[in-house]
């Protein structure tokens, strides 16, 4: 009992220490201006492709992003120039069909930053599935699947999977043609290959979604069970959805990621957010979709 006191004692000191070193700083250094944040994604198969442009925001600020309306924003494919026209504030479109192997890049001339040009990319191809396999265990309302990825090329491939509900109307003409709403399923791999990886190459189980590079894994195939937690209706569709993405890509979200997850950690060095974009910020990135129905209604569908 004297022992649990003395604890207690000290770990009141402490606290007490802590709160009494903590003293408001008031910045007085120069705000920094504004730079361009150029972002788009292309994927195989693309045949409309969206970038988007904004001014920074000085991290003192709070407020919406600066839209960027008056730029030329040209997408070049195969070494033909396809300009993008503005289609909503900052959001620039271009109909072109893309296809992996294309090698593209993206720039944009402006009055007041001049011209900002992303890092060439190579389009990735879609994914591959192997086998999926569906289970549901009843005693905790809980289900997974075991999926396999054929992992063509495992030095310079990388991943994302969602598992998502799209919701369907009650209309049987409309299911297979519209969804009405889709969100989510929290999902969870314990794979010691997903959780145990360097910090150069990190897998990311962040609940909503799965990112990991190929490296980690041995061979052609990549085989993963991955869990969530059953909210099947009737009318809903779950559907695994995997991407391919580039390398550009995959270093943008995972230092998101820690950027995110650090930012409020007092004791951790600042992340500086990956970009490929010269004289500017952002990432031009690509993104390559399959998906596969592994759950209809109150059956499995593979």
């Amino acid at each position: 009992m004297k022992y649990i006191k003395r604890y207690i004692i000290l770990i009141s000191i402490v606290l007490l220490g802590l709160t009494s070193c903590i003293k408001e700083v008031e910045f007085t250094g120069e705000e920094t201006a504004p730079l361009p944040v150029l972002n788009c994604l292309v994927g195989d198969g693309d045949t409309v492709v969206y970038a988007d442009l904004s001014k920074s925001l000085f991290f003192l600020r709070r407020g919406d992003f600066a839209p960027i309306t008056d730029a030329e924003v040209v997408i070049t494919c195969n070494g033909t120039d396809y300009p993008m026209t503005l289609v909503n504030d900052s959001v620039y479109m271009l109909r072109h069909t893309f296809a992996a192997g294309d090698v593209v890049s993206i720039s944009a001339t402006m009055p007041e930053f001049g011209t900002i040009t992303s890092k060439t990319i190579t389009v990735v191809p879609k994914p591959a599935f192997g086998l999926v396999t569906y289970v549901f265990e009843s005693y905790r309302m809980a289900s997974g699947f075991t999926l396999q990825i054929e992992n063509k090329n495992p030095t310079n491939s990388y991943y994302l999977i969602y598992v998502a509900n799209k919701i369907t109307p009650d209309s049987t003409e409309e299911m297979c043609w519209y969804w009405e709403t889709e969100s989510y399923e929290n999902i969870s791999c314990y794979d010691s290959r997903i959780l145990l990886t360097n910090s150069d190459f990190p897998s990311i189980n962040e609940g909503q979604y799965l990112l990991f590079p190929g490296r980690n894994f041995s061979g052609d195939t990549i085989t993963l069970k991955i869990d969530f937690y059953d909210t099947i209706e009737v009318n809903q569709i779950q559907v695994v959805d995997l991407y391919s993405i580039s390398e550009d890509l995959y270093k943008y979200l995972s230092t998101c990621y820690n950027y995110y997850s650090s930012r409020n950690n007092p004791f951790t060095e600042p992340v500086q957010v990956y970009t490929n974009i010269s004289g500017g910020l952002g990432v031009l990135g690509a993104k390559s979709y399959k998906g596969k129905n592994i759950f209809w209604g109150d059956h499995y569908q593979p």
